[in-house]
């Protein structure tokens, strides 16, 4: 495990909030009311905390991440096709 700069986790996942553009407030209270995209989000922040991931590397982790389930997620980014 790396060692972990930050004193708590709330500065952390306050830094990674920042990077993505969301505001915290919002981002707690769409947590609380079981949003799909915070639950998830939420979760990589805390595993990435616990192996000691720096909030640049925890940045770009959830940038990738992101995509993939983006991509995945059934056809959302396919062009239509045109006849």
């Amino acid at each position: 495990m790396e060692t972990n700069p930050y004193q708590n986790k709330a500065e952390f996942m306050s830094d990674i909030l920042q990077a993505l553009h969301l505001k915290t407030d919002e981002f707690m209270y769409n947590l609380v009311h079981h949003s799909p995209y915070e639950i998830i989000l939420y979760n990589w922040i805390n595993k990435l905390y616990a192996q000691g991931k720096s909030s640049d590397d925890a940045i770009q982790l959830i940038y990738k991440a992101r995509n993939i389930v983006l991509l995945k997620n059934n056809n959302l980014c396919n062009s239509p096709i045109f006849p």
